[in-house]
């Protein structure tokens, strides 16, 4: 039998953070507007939103060991490529990972309902459970794996960005606003830049799977570009919404994320054909969305605390 700690990888729980820097962020606007706030919905949300997680890593596993997707060369093999690698491994079987991340879905779609049945307007909730459920599921999953058919950033984009802000924002407020989704495509936009660079070093294997990426379409020197292009306008538009003040203009700290992404971008540059040499790149651009997400919900806090 598998141990919790084998389990525990086979989460890639690396990732999550992208999902617990939106949760945060949605809260911390509601703080900032209405004055409220409410543990159990936020522990909730982001219980919710990290089963949802797990359950996509996993399932985006399953079918790509089913499928060969993961059978890599050991230098391709990272912490951010190739999957948790408890498959190829023989770490679990196939079927024991099945039912747990099976499981890991039912867990999110009960604590949707439960929130959605607990908070006002929970209607709100069932749309966007609904959206994020069905892109997290259909991911990788057929009939449309998205990631299969190269609109994973997008995906990821509107999960991390939209949907989990504006989740979060809506259990603690009962609403949506446009400052909560507009507040959001920067860290949307950093997570599917994450997951770019992650697709690189496989643009070759993914297809042999029949994973058409975007790497695998238009392959490694324009995903540079695109990478670069996705980064920048995080950056710019989080700029654009401090300097008109569509939101407070202290969330401007959220450019600290130019940093690490200053030093993925001169990687690329050199190596965006050579791994394990662009693997800082990877590990930067991670960073680079938990800087900017708690630079933000930080920003949100003081900006209610001293009335900004």
């Amino acid at each position: 039998m598998a141990s919790l700690r084998t389990w525990f990888k086979a989460t890639q729980p690396q990732s999550f953070v992208a999902s617990l820097v939106g949760v945060a962020l949605g809260t911390a606007i509601a703080w900032d507007h209405r004055r409220t706030f409410d543990l159990a919905g936020l522990v909730l949300a982001a219980i919710g939103v990290v089963c949802l997680h797990a359950g996509t890593n996993m399932s985006n596993d399953s079918i790509d060991f089913q499928r060969g997707v993961d059978d890599l060369p050991p230098h391709l093999v990272s912490p951010f490529t190739g999957g948790a690698r408890v498959l190829p491994d023989a770490a679990v079987s196939l079927e024991a990972h099945r039912r747990v991340w099976i499981g890991f879905f039912a867990v999110a779609a009960v604590i949707g309902l439960v929130l959605a049945v607990t908070r006002p307007n929970g209607w709100i909730l069932l749309v966007l459970g609904a959206v994020g459920g069905g892109i997290g599921v259909f991911y990788t999953l057929p009939p449309l794996a998205l990631q299969y058919h190269g609109v994973g950033e997008i995906a990821v984009a509107i999960i991390f960005g939209p949907i989990v802000v504006l989740g979060s924002y809506a259990v603690q407020t009962g609403t949506l606003g446009w400052e909560p989704l507009l507040a959001s495509i920067p860290l949307g936009l950093l997570v599917a830049a994450f997951l770019l660079v992650n697709e690189m070093p496989e643009h070759e294997t993914d297809p042999r799977g029949g994973k058409r990426t975007i790497p695998a379409r238009i392959g490694l020197e324009k995903s540079a570009r695109l990478y670069e292009i996705l980064v920048g306008s995080a950056l710019v538009f989080l700029a654009a919404l401090s300097i008109l003040q569509i939101v407070p203009w202290i969330a401007v700290l959220g450019l600290v994320a130019v940093l690490p992404l200053r030093r993925a971008i001169a990687i690329l540059r050199l190596h965006y054909r050579e791994y394990p040499a662009h693997i800082p790149a990877n590990a930067a651009t991670i960073q680079a969305v938990l800087l900017l997400g708690v630079a933000m919900t930080a920003a949100y806090l003081v900006a209610a605390q001293a009335g900004l």
